[in-house]
């Protein structure tokens, strides 16, 4: 019978680990188009989508995300997607904004401005609640506490619309 050479096995197993690990790591992670592809709402067909437009110097926008977090947890497996727009020209200026404020939500960025450019953005924060068909429903322009239930509401009626 063979013996395998204990450090050899350690040297093996240690990358195998460290896959894994990050793996199980990534999974737990928020989904972040890192890569700055092209958006694409298609994707999201059959979905509710919540698309919210910011930035890291955007005040209103630190107050929203724990509120829109909240709406993910609540919703996404009724059928509801919240897609964060960051419109940040320095990536770096974004990555620090959501080591101080996380999300839960999918992160996609727009550093040139094309989608603000493509939904008229009027001002930040900014969201835009989308149906299942593509159809664009409400949009809100600023964040208040105040009015969040009237938005979750809105989200509802999107989640479970009467025919």
């Amino acid at each position: 019978m063979r013996h395998i050479n204990p450090s050899l096995f350690v040297i093996t197993l240690i990358p195998l680990l460290l896959f894994f690990v990050a793996e199980m790591d990534a999974a737990q992670q928020p989904r972040r188009d890192e890569q700055g592809s092209e958006f694409d709402l298609e994707q999201y067909r059959g979905r509710v989508v919540l698309l919210d437009f910011w930035a890291s110097w955007c005040g209103p926008c630190r107050e929203a995300f724990p509120w829109l977090n909240e709406m993910h947890r609540k919703y996404q497996g009724a059928g509801l997607e919240i897609i964060g727009i960051n419109l940040d020209e320095v990536r770096g200026e974004a990555q620090q904004f959501l080591i101080n404020t996380p999300v839960e939500f999918t992160i996609h960025y727009d550093p040139k401005g094309l989608l603000a450019k493509r939904y008229d953005l009027q001002g930040m924060p900014a969201s835009y609640l989308i149906g299942r068909d593509g159809r664009l429903l409400v949009t809100h322009t600023g964040f208040f506490r105040s009015q969040a239930a009237e938005r979750e509401a809105e989200i509802l009626r999107a989640l479970n619309p009467v025919h």
